[in-house]
């Protein structure tokens, strides 16, 4: 600055003295620039449909290397579900995130995958600050143990706050032990009020479900931007609304975002926004991370490979399917249970299943295989519901067909008849148990799993059932049953009957 100031020493000093403060601005702007690095929803390693984490590593260390104050954020949704999350809770996401070194991670639904208390051991492995600004936990009166409200990300004189919210309706998906879900809108603007008072003039919003309401922040200015992904955005109702331009959307797999960020005036009120969507799966593996990846591969793959039986009909887990409709497999899953219990009926949330391919006729299964259709670790329970709690449970499931949300039920014992051309909540046409309608007050012996009992995916109406004992009780979780009746069995033949009949 001084020698240029120099050697234009002959001009006038009004000229210099112009030039002088404009290139003062200019420098002080380009020490306020710096780039975002965001992704999420990577539950599953290795995967080069998706892209990797050893590619996100290398896109990284690229932007790190090329440019000045770079901020990686992860969005979460990763700690579930996945083969190997059901075995560790998450643990080798965040073994593998440590390796990227990311400024902070949002808190996303999956998180919860494997309820609170694991979410809080995750968060004593991550050598990164864990954000989520709208939780209470009683045992705490505050946060949930080790997690953080809010982070202020610093790289020389750039200072960011972030802060990172849920929708309480995540609850209804992963009902927590003890902690609640705080109205979003209380906790971003305290907490942005919070970050405000201290100084920062950029303040980075995280959501994990979508909802118009932060446009209205972005545009009062309570945030200066929004941070959102989700790889099926396009099954909503928002997907073709318009937003606010600073509410930055990830709808596409395998792509990563990445944001350069300029004021453009000396207050930092204004600011130019450079985006790109980076396609990870152009890139190359960061060595170090891959084999950080094949690792973890190699030993799940020396565990699960045995096979253990064979279809000899195809088996159909495309996620719109499953999600919509009868499925051969549900039914062989939802048979299975309602034998294994003793039960007159049995039904679970078709987002049970994963997968989402097809494993045709002749297909050896193996232990990887069942481990990957079935992620979770649920367990099976056995109550007394009567016919009228059924009722609105199938109802209730028949709710989230146009968004394929996971809650449509896969049956045993019944045969359903629906119309989903017909208004949520008007869908059920007629319900028959052994040739008869349900009586809506007798009440029926009903096998499910727990995530359903406890209020998952919006089904309250179980909640307060008592728990009926079976000759089988055992520690078995779903996939361990169902493993069990494939080696049993050596060659299986899931079929469709008709138990499920969509008249639209």
């Amino acid at each position: 600055m001084l020698i240029i100031q120099t050697a234009w020493r002959p001009i006038k000093k009004s000229l210099v003295a112009l030039l002088a403060s404009f290139l003062i601005t200019h420098s002080a702007w380009a020490h306020s620039s710096f780039t975002l690095i965001f992704d999420a929803e990577m539950s599953v390693i290795n995967d080069v449909k998706q892209g990797t984490y050893a590619q996100l590593a290398t896109l990284v260390k690229q932007q790190r290397q090329q440019k000045d104050n770079v901020f990686f954020i992860f969005g979460g949704e990763s700690l579930g579900p996945s083969m190997l999350s059901s075995m560790d809770r998450g643990s080798h996401i965040i073994d593998l995130l440590n390796s990227l070194s990311p400024s902070v991670m949002g808190v996303s639904k999956r998180e919860f995958s494997y309820q609170e208390d694991e979410l809080t051991l995750r968060s004593y492995e991550a050598s990164f600050p864990i954000v989520s600004s709208n939780l209470y936990d009683p045992l705490t009166n505050g946060n949930l143990e080790g997690l953080r409200t809010y982070s202020i990300l610093q790289q020389n004189k750039v200072r960011l706050g972030f802060l990172s919210v849920v929708d309480p309706s995540i609850a209804k998906k992963y009902p927590t032990d003890r902690v609640q879900i705080l109205p979003p809108q209380d906790a971003v603007q305290k907490t942005a009020q919070t970050l405000r008072q201290q100084g920062i003039d950029f303040i980075i919003l995280h959501y994990s479900s979508y909802s118009p309401q932060v446009d209205e922040w972005l545009e009062q200015g309570i945030i200066d931007l929004a941070l959102f992904v989700d790889q099926n955005f396009h099954l909503t109702p928002y997907y073709n609304h318009p937003h606010h331009p600073r509410n930055m959307i990830l709808s596409r797999a395998a792509y990563a975002l990445t944001l350069d960020i300029t004021p453009t005036d000396a207050k930092h009120s204004e600011w130019q926004i450079t985006k790109q969507e980076v396609d990870l799966r152009t890139l190359v593996s960061k060595a170090d991370v891959l084999s950080q990846e094949m690792d973890y591969g190699s030993r799940l793959s020396t565990l699960l490979s045995k096979n253990i039986g064979t279809t000899s009909t195809n088996i159909n887990l495309v996620r719109h399917d499953i999600r919509t409709t009868e499925n051969a497999f549900a039914n062989f899953v939802a048979d299975t249970l309602k034998d294994f219990t003793g039960a007159d009926i049995s039904l679970f949330n078709s987002g049970t299943l994963r997968g989402n391919r097809l494993y045709p006729a002749g297909s050896q299964l193996s232990i990887k295989d069942i481990r990957s259709i079935m992620p979770y670790r649920n367990t099976m329970v056995l109550i007394e519901a009567k016919g009228q709690q059924i009722l609105t449970a199938l109802e209730h499931g028949l709710s989230g067909l146009a968004t394929t949300s996971g809650q449509f039920l896969q049956v045993s014992g019944l045969q359903v008849i629906y119309d989903s051309s017909q208004p949520i909540g008007n869908r059920l046409v007629s319900v028959t148990f052994k040739g008869r309608p349900i009586d809506p007050e007798l009440s029926y012996k009903l096998a499910t799993l727990d995530y359903l009992k406890n209020g998952g995916d919006g089904f309250e109406m179980f909640t307060k059932n008592l728990h009926l004992d079976y000759k089988k009780t055992t520690s078995l979780i779903l996939s361990d049953l169902i493993l069990e009746k494939i080696y049993n069995e050596k060659i299986i033949s899931p079929k469709i009957d008709g138990r499920l009949q969509d008249i639209h």
